[in-house]
């Protein structure tokens, strides 16, 4: 049986599966429900199963669809204009003061980052 849990941390160990793991079983459920050798309730159940398989194949997926945004935020930004150009223009008596200003107001943005 397939033990799916939407944590991503579970608590018993064992790991769910991706969508194209899915989707391999599902392909080998679709072939034995289509073996004319075998009993038509047993091709019946494994069609069943393969039903089955098919839905958590698309509920993975959707599922990694949804952490996609999650793992690009990760990603390392490009660098961006300093958002204090217009400090530049303000009076040169005022350096010291205007430089403290700037920095603390980094530190700040990036604190909330």
């Amino acid at each position: 049986m397939n033990h799916v849990s939407i944590s991503p941390a579970l608590p018993h160990g064992r790991m769910p599966l991706k969508a194209a793991q899915h989707s391999h079983i599902v392909a080998a459920y679709d072939k034995a429900a289509v073996d004319t050798s075998l009993p038509p309730h047993t091709r019946a159940a494994f069609a069943r199963k393969a039903d089955w398989f098919r839905l958590l194949a698309r509920v993975a997926a959707k599922r990694e669809r949804a952490m996609l945004p999650i793992h690009a935020a990760r990603k390392p930004q490009e660098a961006t204009k300093d958002p204090f150009w217009f400090w530049g223009l303000l009076d040169r008596e005022h350096v010291s003061v205007v430089g403290r200003a700037k920095r603390y107001a980094s530190e700040v943005i990036s604190r909330e980052a």
